[in-house]
């Protein structure tokens, strides 16, 4: 039943493909000036010419409009675009996806006339066409004449990278709209889009092996909770000397306490997918799980591909690792995770994806990585199509318990 309406839904459109299909793509350098009106502009002023010629002079009346119109439409944008000088800043240097991105343009008309209709394309365009055209991301309505005037405008990219990914241009298509004069925007600031981030219900710890500064544990240590006691060991301190317990037993007793420990776990990102939706969506919910391990100080190896990330607890390291998520190119890399970069003896949590879903693979691969984590494999299916924000809020939760990823 399903295969017969796909396939009838795929018959019904036949003509769109045909209409949309471009058979001759060889032949598009040599049409491409009829993508602008002045092209046909250009023909029908030709017609007009042969009319005057062989038929009748009023041909000639409408090839010298024809031409005024393609003069003033040339040239009243190619001087607007040069009697200005643009500088596009934006407010911060880096912004998650579809977060609000502050940007500040300021011109300078150095003309004695206003400038209509000036735009600039290219800054934050992700993905473009095979033509190269992309949608203005400023606009502008007018410029005062010989003035220096700041527009500030927000805008929220939608994929992740370091933008301008080519150099952008001022352009403008004022009075008439049949030729666009463009010349690049050299004075600018680049912006980082990474990834973006949900956030995961805090509450508990990974528990591990490794000596943390804060956190919870029972490793034995110098601070924490009251364990036990046990008998003096060359080494240690006179502080910790249980004197009681000493002057019963009539012999050096020592406190035992409860120090923070923690988890190394090791993110697996598969950025082979080459559809960039998928892979989007693969990249936030890395992003989103090392942002939550990364707030609460546990030890990290990201590893993006075949590529190897070392991480520890600094502030910077956070803006380091988002910096080379947004990296990845919004087709994939192409080249598929190793299975021999895996370091059996730490944990992994490996996101990689299926058609319309995403799979966390929490794995434990060593069974004294905290309590109860008897070399257990979870397994987390997200919903792409869902509410992903309530699911990755809850993902601790799906594990039962956060010992048993650690």
């Amino acid at each position: 039943m399903v295969i017969n309406r796909l396939s009838g839904s795929s018959q019904s459109r036949w003509w769109q493909r045909v209409l949309t299909t471009d058979f001759c793509p060889w032949a598009n350098r040599f049409v491409y000036w009829l993508k602008e009106p002045i092209g046909w502009f250009a023909i029908a002023a030709l017609f007009s010419v042969l009319i005057g010629l062989f038929l009748a002079p009023v041909g000639w009346t409408l090839a010298a409009v024809l031409v005024g119109i393609m003069l003033v439409g040339m040239v009243w944008p190619w001087v607007a675009v040069r009697g200005c000088c643009c500088q596009l800043h934006p407010i911060k240097s880096a912004v998650h996806e579809f977060e609000a991105c502050a940007m500040v343009l300021t011109v300078r008309n150095r003309l004695p006339l206003p400038l209509w209709g000036l735009s600039i394309e290219g800054y934050l365009d992700a993905l473009r066409d095979d033509t190269g055209l992309a949608a203005p991301t400023v606009a502008l309505a007018c410029v005062p004449p010989l003035c220096i005037a700041d527009f500030r405008m927000q805008t929220r990219p939608t994929m992740r990278g370091r933008y301008p990914l080519r150099p952008p241009q001022i352009a403008s298509g004022f009075p008439f709209g049949i030729w666009t004069a463009r010349r690049p925007l050299t004075d600018l600031k680049t912006v980082t889009v990474w990834p973006q981030v949900f956030p995961i219900e805090p509450g508990y710890n990974l528990l591990g092996r490794k000596a943390a500064s804060d956190g919870d544990g029972a490793r034995h240590g110098r601070s924490g909770d009251f364990l036990g006691v046990r008998a003096y060991q060359r080494g240690d301190s006179a502080r910790h000397i249980h004197w009681v317990a000493s002057a019963r037993t009539d012999s050096l007793i020592v406190t035992q306490r409860s120090a923070p420990q923690c988890a190394e776990v090791d993110v697996w990102l598969d950025d082979s997918d080459p559809v960039p939706e998928t892979l989007a969506w693969k990249v936030r919910v890395a992003a989103s799980l090392i942002n939550h391990l990364h707030g609460i100080r546990t030890p990290l190896q990201v590893f993006v591909g075949a590529k190897r990330l070392p991480h520890d607890n600094a502030f910077h390291r956070r803006e380091q690792l988002l910096d080379a998520l947004a990296d990845v190119p919004p087709a994939g890399s192409g080249c598929p995770v190793s299975p021999g970069l895996r370091d059996a003896r730490r944990p992994l949590i490996r996101v990689h994806g299926e058609s319309g879903s995403l799979i966390v693979l929490v794995e434990v691969n060593d069974p004294h990585g905290g309590r109860r984590a008897g070399g257990r494999q979870r397994v987390i299916q997200l919903d792409v199509g869902g509410d992903l924000q309530s699911q990755i809020g809850r993902l601790w939760h799906e594990v039962d318990h956060v010992c048993h990823v650690a």
